[in-house]
């Protein structure tokens, strides 16, 4: 799978986007249930410390509006994994991610190689799913990108998020990227020694790109990050 070439979809948000969610559906087909089941013990054994949490997935997305319901996280790795049990599926799992703005220009991730997805591909940073956090009784779009910074750059401190400006759906697994912007006063020295220091392995490597330097380089960046950068660029 090459995302450079991949025709993912793109909507325009209102910032003020409202979340909802409503009853997930049940899986009562046994086959698919076996499915299920068995790519998560295959991935379980190459990836021990994976964590089948809530994730949320999408039933409807427009401009002002969004709504869905709560899955187990293993559902999406089917998905992500099998075309016959995602046509069976047909889930839209929820991720939000962003452009990390330094007073240097932007900052960009190297997906780990041994990530489960898009391993090798350079994004904005952080990126993950929407998950079910301790504590929370609404779905707030932000705090779950500020948790993202947190576990996977090192940050808590300094920063002031906005958005969301667009949703970006990958035309093969259906995940739904919501695309933010995070702003620092921090440098990109102060942004690499936090996430050496303090981050998880999410990215192997972190570059700071000059805004005057970004456009020769949309070709290797994931399809959300492109549009982030086309929307947000000075």
């Amino acid at each position: 799978m090459n995302p450079s070439t991949q025709n993912w979809t793109l909507t325009t948000l209102s910032p003020d986007i409202a979340v909802t969610g409503h009853e997930p559906p049940t899986v009562t087909d046994p086959v698919l249930e076996q499915g299920i089941e068995a790519i998560w013990q295959e991935t379980r054994q190459k990836h021990p410390g994976l964590y089948n949490g809530r994730v949320f997935c999408l039933s409807d997305l427009t401009e002002n509006t969004l709504s869905g319901f709560w899955c187990e996280y293993r559902w999406v790795l089917a998905q992500m994994r099998s075309p016959e049990l995602a046509a069976q599926l047909r889930l839209r799992s929820l991720a939000v991610t962003a452009l990390l703005i330094c007073p240097e220009g932007v900052v960009l991730g190297r997906r780990n190689p041994k990530s489960l997805y898009l391993p090798g591909y350079w994004q904005g940073v952080p990126a993950g799913s929407v998950e079910a956090r301790p504590g929370d009784k609404t779905i707030d779009l932000k705090a779950q990108l500020f948790a993202e910074l947190e576990e996977e750059v090192g940050l808590g401190e300094a920063v002031s998020i906005s958005g969301p400006f667009l949703a970006c759906e990958h035309d093969t697994t259906h995940i739904v990227d919501l695309g933010f912007a995070i702003r620092t006063s921090l440098g990109f020295a102060a942004i690499e020694t936090a996430w050496r220091a303090r981050a998880n392995d999410e990215y192997d490597a972190l570059e700071c790109q000059p805004w005057h330097e970004i456009a020769p380089l949309t070709s290797r960046v994931l399809p959300t990050t492109r549009a982030l950068l086309e929307r947000l660029a000075p």
